[in-house]
């Protein structure tokens, strides 16, 4: 088992931990990626695993091409109980995927963005391995993830997660927690409201300006 297997492996169990307590209305809650409910994000991080190469291919021709028509087809047209979703997420430790052009840690990023998105609306705390955490983080500054980032999101701030030892960048700063500036580079502006600095104004006006 190689390191970020490792990590991908203590991170499935946070969150499967988490949604064993959860309730009937608790699944289906939205969750912070628009129009998902909790249960839909569950179902989309089962989707590397259950999905077969001839059976993406075949649900993109059906969906036109569209990679997140289909994407969201999978996580709202599941019907499975959500006790089966839980089982189905603990067996994924006897599965790896890999993500065409992709590095090894981009599996770890799915899962610690994702559940980000459904801890932070049901306000459960989880904290964030602080090795997960800055795997994540330095994907997401890469030159690839950045390339998919609101333009000029993180251009010419410092960033900084004291909690894990992180940091990224010159000019106006920007702190908050690991998983606040995880949730805020991956697009979504429920948790910049949380980070504190000098350019924190300026990412959070460009987040919510869309």
């Amino acid at each position: 088992m190689t390191e970020i297997d490792a990590l991908i492996d203590a991170e499935r169990t946070r969150l499967v931990d988490a949604l064993e307590g959860l309730d009937a209305e608790q699944w289906n809650e939205p969750s912070l990626c628009a129009g998902w409910r909790v249960r839909d994000v569950a179902v989309h991080l089962l989707m590397p695993y259950e999905m077969s190469v001839p059976r993406f291919f075949g649900r993109m021709a059906a969906s036109g091409f569209k990679f997140d028509a289909m994407a969201d087809r999978w996580a709202t047209g599941d019907t499975r109980p959500t006790r089966d979703i839980v089982d189905a997420l603990r067996a994924t430790k006897d599965g790896r995927f890999g993500i065409p052009g992709a590095p090894p840690e981009a599996p770890l990023c799915h899962l610690v963005i994702h559940a980000e998105d459904i801890y932070r609306p049901l306000g459960i705390d989880r904290t964030i391995n602080p090795q997960s955490a800055n795997v994540v983080l330095d994907q997401l500054v890469g030159p690839k993830a950045r390339r998919a980032l609101k333009t000029g999101l993180i251009d010419g701030l410092a960033l900084s997660a004291p909690d894990t030892g992180w940091s990224y960048g010159t000019g106006a700063e920007v702190t908050g927690n690991a998983a606040a500036l995880i949730t805020t580079l991956s697009g979504r502006p429920q948790a910049s409201q949380e980070l504190t600095g000098d350019g924190a104004a300026r990412v959070q006006r460009q987040l919510l300006s869309d």
